[in-house]
């Protein structure tokens, strides 16, 4: 049966599903921002370590070094300040997530509410109904 709070009901569904989407979305790239760090950081102590072995051979193989190390620093910064944003929007996510949940719960309560009153008031009619019955058929 359908009742008024139906449609309050399917647009926080659909919206809490959309929030919960986001979310995961910026989990995953929160993820993968730290597996991008992780993979720099591999990378500058691997730089590091093959300076500490005189590895390089010219000048110019550590003025390439110097250049690299100073982009991964610049990269990392990046990922950092990236990995902020997103973790404020997952803050952000979050709360939408948990008002639409709220929301859902709270229509699909009055809803069940309002179909528990219709179902009672429709066993106490049949009951008035059937009372009625008994007594008309009742000989006098």
């Amino acid at each position: 049966m359908k009742t008024k709070w139906d449609a309050l009901i399917k647009k926080y569904d659909v919206a809490y599903q959309e929030e919960l989407k986001a979310l995961l979305w910026s989990v995953r790239e929160i993820e993968k921002a730290y597996e991008n760090k992780a993979t720099l950081e591999e990378q500058e102590a691997d730089s590091w370590r093959k300076l500490s072995d005189r590895k390089y051979l010219s000048s110019g193989d550590l003025a390439f070094d110097g250049e690299f190390r100073s982009s991964v620093a610049k990269l990392k910064a990046n990922l950092d300040y990236a990995i902020a944003e997103l973790k404020d929007d997952e803050v952000e996510l979050k709360s939408r997530v948990a008002e639409c949940a709220r929301l859902l719960k709270k229509y699909e309560f009055l809803r069940d509410r309002d179909l528990l009153e219709y179902a009672n008031a429709r066993e106490l009619d049949e009951a008035g109904d059937l009372e009625d019955w008994v007594m008309n058929a009742r000989p006098d």
